[in-house]
C-alpha cells in the first residue's frame, strides 16, 4: 500500500475534524472535548511529518521539507501553549492564529504531495527516455 494517500487522508480527515471540534470548543465552551482535539492534532502533525519524510525520500528540496516539518513543530508548541498565551479579552487572537497555523499544515501537506507527484512523474519520464526502444 502506498503511504502518501494514507497520510493525505489522515491529514485532511483530522484537519476537518479539528476545525469542527475547535469551533465547538470555542463557541459552545465545550472544554471536555479538548483531549479529543489534542489527539486529532497529534494525528494532523504526524501525518504532516509522514508526508515530509516521503517528500524527502522523493527528492523534494531539503529546505522545503524542513520548513514544512518545522511548521508541524510550531503547531505543537502553539497548540499546547495557547491557554497560557494572551489570556483575557484578547485570547481570541491566539485562537485565530492557532486555526490559521493549523490550516497551514493542510496547505503544506497538499503542496508537498503535489511536489512528490511532480518528482515521480519526472522520474518516470526520464526512465522512459533511457529505456531502449524495441527493434522494429
Amino acid at each position: 500500500m502506498k503511504m502518501l494517500p494514507v497520510a493525505m487522508k489522515a491529514l485532511l480527515g483530522s484537519g476537518a475534524l479539528l476545525l469542527v471540534l475547535g469551533l465547538i470548543i470555542w463557541v459552545a465552551d465545550a472544554h471536555q472535548l479538548v483531549g479529543v482535539h489534542i489527539a486529532f492534532g497529534v494525528v494532523l502533525v504526524l501525518s504532516l511529518w509522514t508526508i515530509c519524510a516521503i517528500a524527502a525520500r522523493s527528492g523534494v528540496a531539503a529546505g522545503t521539507v524542513a520548513f514544512a516539518a518545522g511548521w508541524g513543530v510550531v503547531i505543537v508548541v502553539l497548540g499546547l501553549s495557547q491557554e497560557e498565551s494572551v489570556p483575557g479579552d484578547l485570547h481570541w487572537t491566539i485562537q485565530v492564529l492557532h486555526v490559521a497555523i493549523s490550516m497551514g499544515a493542510i496547505w503544506w501537506g497538499k503542496r508537498l504531495a503535489k511536489m512528490i507527484g511532480s518528482r515521480r512523474a519526472l522520474s518516470i519520464a526520464s526512465q522512459a527516455s533511457l529505456t531502449p526502444s524495441a527493434p522494429r
